[in-house]
């Protein structure tokens, strides 16, 4: 790529490019602004003003200055991709594609572009396209966190044929052809859980050798929709209550142990409720919430939630035998500390919506509607069985057992990869709480 900038004053660009950094993207765009007046045809300040629109979500601006920057110089590969992603954010799919695919086509070993493109085909749910693009990503640059990342969370609700040149795909099916005996029928021991672990450890050093996964939790989805960004923005904006979050009703199962966690993973992956109910098994990391293994099931309604309960009770008494508890709740802890109350099941009307919350929720679809339309994801149902993505999960929790003295982790593996991830986390919580 031809820069042109030999003759700019430097000290302007590397000012505009630390603001930029330091994400002071209105204080950028106004200084990319006053050089692109002073210099009309140089493609690199076209992008760089181009990534600064992007950042403050000006899609339609950022399309422009990206589009005079290919004026400029029609081999541009950054401003290319860059474009993409600006036409995917508005929506324009075809655009989308059409500018990634002209990256590529420029520059054959171009990563960034596979993954936009990728991703661009996961969010549609167009799985066996995504898969071959995050494969060509990673062809040319193995260690591309993004599409690593990305492909492994496809692989919950997508199971690629084997690919042998890609050790991701590789290692999901080889840990998906293990033969475990664990079932949920019978008694979990510690010694069959440390053999699988064992077994999916070999497959992992086996298989990758930079990799950092950045889950604590794992879903079992029924491919609907609960639209929790859009409720969570709703209460972080205005601090309100959105209204379908009072008809959302839980189990939540509390637990002391990993071994307890991992074990309840193993009930929600195999057991089988009338709705097919939501379900999820986490480690808790947010501050200033109590607790530390949880599973959550959503439920519509608290004689649905009790049904749930009569379901799991058999299963937790077998299996997870003591110190743990179920019950049942209404919508998200974070909305609870801001209005007490509003959990409790006993007295559903202690907290009511409040008829004035309704413009303000109209105020966020409008937001919503207006804003990116990139990342908007096909819900899928969450295949059964044990994936890549959950081993790394449970990985990632064995890290937090160690790191807050919970010495259960011993019982299944001393073996465990390093997570930064968790380590900053645990750190985090324990800084804020």
């Amino acid at each position: 790529m031809n820069l042109k900038i030999n003759n700019l004053d430097k000290s302007e660009i590397d000012k505009i490019v630390h603001l930029y950094k330091q994400k002071k993207f209105d204080d950028a765009l106004v200084l990319s602004n006053k050089l692109l007046k002073k210099e009309k045809n140089i493609p690199f300040l076209f992008n760089l003003n181009g990534l600064i629109n992007l950042s403050l979500e000006n899609w339609e601006n950022s399309v422009q200055v990206f589009q005079q920057a290919i004026d400029c110089d029609d081999k541009f590969v950054e401003a290319y991709n860059n474009i993409g992603i600006a036409y995917s954010h508005l929506g324009k799919e075809d655009k989308a594609i059409e500018n990634y695919n002209k990256a590529i086509e420029i520059k054959k070993d171009y990563s960034n572009a596979y993954n936009n493109l990728a991703s661009h085909y996961d969010d549609l749910g167009k799985y066996d396209q995504a898969v071959k693009n995050y494969v060509n990503a990673l062809k040319f640059n193995s260690d591309h966190l993004q599409a690593q990342n990305n492909l492994i969370h496809l692989m919950n609700f997508f199971n690629p044929e084997n690919d042998e040149k890609n050790s991701i795909i590789r290692a999901n099916h080889d840990i998906k052809n293990i033969d475990t005996k664990i079932s949920i029928l019978n008694k979990i021991s510690l010694r069959e859980l440390n053999d699988y672990l064992i077994k999916c450890n070999h497959i992992l050093k086996k298989n990758l050798k930079n990799l950092s996964f950045f889950d604590s939790q794992i879903h079992r989805r029924n491919g609907f929709n609960l639209n929790c960004d859009r409720h969570h923005k709703a209460f972080n904006k205005f601090k309100i209550i959105p209204k379908y979050c009072f008809g959302c009703i839980k189990v939540q199962i509390n637990l002391t142990t990993v071994v307890q966690l991992l074990k309840l993973y193993f009930i929600f992956d195999q057991i089988s409720f009338p709705n097919d109910n939501i379900r999820k098994s986490f480690i808790e990391l947010r501050p200033g919430i109590p607790g530390t293994y949880k599973g959550l099931v959503y439920c519509e309604s608290v004689e649905e939630a009790q049904k749930i309960i009569d379901i799991l009770e058999p299963y937790m008494a077998k299996l997870i035998e003591k110190n743990f508890n179920l019950s049942i709740k209404r919508g998200c802890t974070e909305f609870d500390l801001v209005f007490p109350g509003y959990k409790d099941i006993n007295n559903l009307n202690k907290v009511n919506y409040d008829k004035e919350w309704k413009i303000k929720e109209e105020l966020i679809d409008e937001e919503i509607f207006n804003g990116s339309k990139k990342g908007k994801k096909f819900f899928s149902r969450s295949l059964s069985g044990v994936c890549l993505g959950d081993i790394l999960t449970m990985n990632n929790w064995l890290n937090y057992a160690k790191l807050i003295n919970d010495q259960t982790y011993k019982d299944i593996t001393s073996e465990i990869f390093f997570s930064e991830y968790i380590f900053q986390a645990v750190n985090r919580r324990n800084t804020q709480n």
